[in-house]
């Protein structure tokens, strides 16, 4: 009878152990690789803001990884989580500052083309409208 009960204690022990155990934050740890590649390919690193956030998503991803290998697969799967957070906040950062210079880009043009059609003396072409800076003038010379 002594037997039994350390038996049944040490069954007890690998059971508890065994059910406790977190699996390896494998889909985590791909989904923050891929998302770290892309805000690079896309040049996160030349947006201050989205640079802080690559670099802290690549620091994360090293701390997952080294949890991972340490068997911490609980705290690996959180801090894989903050580093997918992290990368796709620098993906936004890097679209946003590109929608950006595009829109100035395309501000710019748009105000040397009028320049253009004003310097030149012709109208702008059947129902466009210009734009200044008091009010808008439809092509027929009438003001809003």
């Amino acid at each position: 009878m002594s037997t039994t009960i350390p038996r049944a204690a040490a069954i007890a022990a690998f059971v508890a152990c065994g059910c406790a155990s977190y699996p390896a934050p494998s889909d985590h740890l791909a989904n923050s690789y891929a998302n770290i590649r892309a805000a690079q390919e896309l040049g996160a690193t030349s947006t201050p803001q989205a640079a802080l956030h690559l670099k802290l998503a690549q620091e994360e991803q090293a701390k997952a990884k080294a949890l991972v290998d340490q068997n911490r697969n609980e705290q690996a799967d959180f801090m894989t989580m903050r580093a997918n957070a992290d990368a796709e906040l620098a993906l936004a950062l890097t679209r946003e500052s590109i929608a950006e210079g595009r829109a100035a880009t395309a501000a710019a043009r748009a105000r040397g083309q009028e320049v253009n059609t004003a310097e030149a003396g012709t109208s702008p072409p059947t129902g466009a409208t210009t734009t200044t800076t008091s009010a808008t003038v439809p092509s027929n010379g009438t003001s809003k």
